[in-house]
């Protein structure tokens, strides 16, 4: 069972053989492209990355991720982690939910969360949990090739604004849909270090449809439609568009694995743009 926090690793993970997901291309005329899903956080097992995505890195002029970090600072983020002077936890989660996650909070050490909206605080309390299981996002595919870029002298750019997931997560308590948010991520964190595990093994499998699969859990009807139209659909939309108006000819394109694949996934979009789009197995 996968809960939200293992989902947002997918979309915005060696000491034995590594198995990975295949590259992708995407050519139009004389623009190619190539796309690789990322798993955002990973433990030291991720050490090393797979040769052919390295080898089209060095071969790529441009390298997209969905945000360049550069661009994510305290101060572009503010707005969106700042809890309203005249609302509290329990206004937004009711009492039981409040206990839940003050407890949780009060177990882990962590006070410094309680001034956060509760979406924010309960996301950093994954990533800590995470974090003391071994997984960090500096481990992840995303950072690795961002460290290599620079080091190569590669242009990194972002394929979307800082803030937009922010500003999306932001949005589920007027959405009515942060009570379902944060109680699914509380839940998660009993077995989150199972959870990591089953979540790289998939990944590491290349399988797409059961990473698919993952989208399919417990939470209410609307959170899931929320995530699916907005998190996922409407961003792939934007980051097509953005490529479209930016034009790279040969660039390497890495964004979370859930992005890329089914009806409504970048690789798709790619072919009803008119792209041929072709899959580049190891």
């Amino acid at each position: 069972m996968f809960k939200l926090f293992s989902l947002l690793l997918l979309w915005g993970y060696s000491s034995y053989s590594l198995a990975a997901p295949a590259l992708w291309s995407a050519t139009k005329g004389e623009q190619k492209l190539w796309l690789y899903g990322s798993i955002h956080v990973a433990d030291s097992r991720l050490a090393t990355l797979p040769e052919p995505l390295l080898r089209q890195l060095a071969q790529s002029e441009l390298l997209y991720l969905e945000v360049d970090p550069d661009t994510v600072t305290p101060a572009v983020l503010a707005p969106y982690l700042a809890l309203p002077a005249n609302e509290t936890w329990q206004d937004r989660l009711g009492e039981s939910l409040t206990t839940q996650l003050e407890q949780l909070i009060d177990e882990m050490g962590l006070p410094q969360l309680k001034p956060l909206p509760p979406w924010f605080a309960v996301m950093q309390l994954s990533q800590v949990n995470a974090q003391r299981l071994g997984f960090s996002s500096h481990q992840g595919v995303d950072m690795q090739l961002l460290h290599l870029a620079q080091q190569q002298h590669i242009p990194v750019r972002g394929l979307e604004p800082p803030t937009l997931v922010f500003k999306l997560l932001a949005s589920l308590s007027e959405r009515q849909l942060e009570q379902d948010f944060v109680r699914h991520t509380l839940a998660e964190q009993d077995d989150l270090a199972q959870q990591l595990e089953l979540l790289l093994s998939t990944w590491q499998s290349g399988d797409e449809q059961a990473l698919l699969a993952l989208l399919h859990d417990e939470q209410s009807p609307e959170l899931s439609a929320f995530i699916e139209q907005e998190l996922l659909l409407a961003r792939n939309q934007l980051w097509l568009k953005n490529l479209k108006h930016q034009a790279p000819q040969h660039a390497l394109i890495v964004v979370g694995a859930l992005h890329l694949y089914g009806e409504y996934g970048l690789l798709e979009l790619l072919q009803q743009a008119g792209y041929e789009v072709n899959k580049i197995n190891p």
